[in-house]
């Protein structure tokens, strides 16, 4: 808020008058910002999409392209010569410090760190290298394996490179329980239960898919896999996480019966779920996490590679890759065609755009023909609602969200149309939607 003050405060700064930018003031400064804004609002006309959006590149940390590389080897489809380019972008990412951080600048994470090593190895990277080296002796610094997050020892676990006994159980009969039951999956958010859906095929069957021997990670133990520590760690007090660890030792024990009636029902329930939440373009949510581990669940539930479910999860993630062209290629966690494109025609129309330009009508008309207008997981418990909300990605049917729907609400209500009846109507739908 203080820096907000200052800024109205401060004399040289742009006036705003009713919410927009009403151009640079006189004085010093005022040439260089309209001249800025110029720019920039010729670059924004040069990229957009022929149909009106833009996009730009989601940049994440290098796991995703460590993990898309793990998949692979799990569903036995390895591709050596993009293994190599991934390996080429890895390595360009290493950190000073001889890691991989987690965001932009940071100190290298452990976890991080061993997924790219280990990507690196599967890739063909000699471990006497010096960035092998470097990054090994980060992970021994800060523990070795047993150290790392808990999802990094699942992705271990499946290629055999961790024990699944250090690692939590989660039943697939969960998906049974019913919506008002106090657990359920639709007590997570979106990506937490698309997510969660998966992983109970993956954490009750414990598939694993072994790397060759010169693709192990031994090295990476302090004291050698044999005298490695497998269990879960117990809690200190007694909060959540106590509860969690409790309530995984009991689901632990109830395995170990003989009789699990409601096993077949429940998997096939799983099965059913995850097929019915893949969306057009291949991905589930729009985004990696649930992607990939709903392959794998898939494929431990008897679906293989030439089944048009995974056939289409596969080829799905060329559209959220980048090869640059340069023997680099690299994966975006999910693409925000809609987040961006209505954030810009607000941007542009805050600085001076005029409704009635081109650029943002048809902005504006490709906006509204992404309103979903199909039912979703929101409806879960909510009755009487017509659907009238947007998701960031290109294809997210079952998923929009109240952030996206309000930014591009702003965006529709405020830019020229092609269509000014259906632009309306959805935005009346959508208000309606939202609120």
């Amino acid at each position: 808020m203080q820096s907000v003050t200052r800024l109205r405060e401060n004399p040289s700064s742009p006036p705003v008058r009713g919410g927009r930018f009403a151009g640079p003031a006189a004085g010093t400064g005022a040439r260089d910002t309209a001249e800025a804004i110029a720019r920039t609002h010729k670059l924004l006309r040069d990229t957009q999409a022929r149909d009106g959006w833009w996009w730009g590149e989601l940049e994440s940390n290098p796991t995703m392209e460590a993990e898309y590389v793990f998949l692979r080897h799990i569903l036995g489809i390895t591709d050596t010569a993009r293994n190599l380019k991934i390996a080429a972008h890895i390595e360009s990412r290493q950190s000073s410090d001889g890691g991989w951080s987690m965001y932009f600048g940071g100190a290298g994470d452990l976890s991080t760190t061993v997924e790219c090593y280990t990507a690196l190895k599967i890739a063909g990277r000699d471990p006497g290298s010096e960035t092998m080296r470097r990054a090994r002796d980060l992970i021994l610094a800060g523990g070795g394996v047993e150290r790392v997050r808990v999802f990094t020892k699942i992705w271990l676990a499946m290629m055999g490179q961790w024990d699944w006994s250090g690692t939590p159980y989660l039943p697939p009969e969960i998906i049974l329980m019913p919506g008002w039951a106090p657990f359920n999956i639709y007590s997570f958010a979106s990506w937490t239960r698309a997510t969660v859906v998966p992983m109970t095929v993956i954490l009750s069957r414990n598939p694993t898919y072994p790397l060759p021997p010169e693709m192990a990670i031994n090295e990476l133990y302090i004291n050698g896999r044999e005298s490695a520590d497998y269990s879960l760690p117990t809690p200190s007090g007694l909060g959540t996480d106590w509860l969690a660890y409790v309530a995984d030792r009991l689901l632990q024990a109830g395995e170990k019966l003989p009789l699990k009636p409601l096993r077949g029902p429940a998997l096939r329930r799983v099965e059913n779920w995850i097929v019915g939440h893949q969306e057009k373009d291949g991905s589930w949510g729009g985004i990696q996490p649930p992607w990939v581990y709903s392959l794998i669940a898939l494929q431990e539930l008897g679906y293989t590679m030439d089944h048009p479910v995974m056939r289409r999860g596969v080829e799905g993630f060329e559209a959220f890759a980048i090869d640059d062209g340069d023997g680099r290629w690299r994966l975006q966690a999910c693409v925000s065609p809609v987040w961006d494109t209505c954030l810009t025609v607000n941007a542009l129309l805050e600085s001076g755009a005029s409704a009635g330009d081109e650029m943002v009508v048809r902005a504006s008309d490709w906006l509204v023909s992404q309103q979903i207008i199909g039912g979703g997981d929101w409806q879960q418990g909510i009755s009487g609602i017509e659907p009238g909300g947007w998701a960031f990605e290109f294809e997210n049917d079952l998923y929009p969200d109240v952030d996206d729907a309000a930014e591009v609400l702003l965006a529709i209500g405020r830019s020229g149309t092609l269509d000014a009846g259906k632009r309306g109507a959805a935005v009346d739908r959508g208000m309606r939607w939202m609120l």
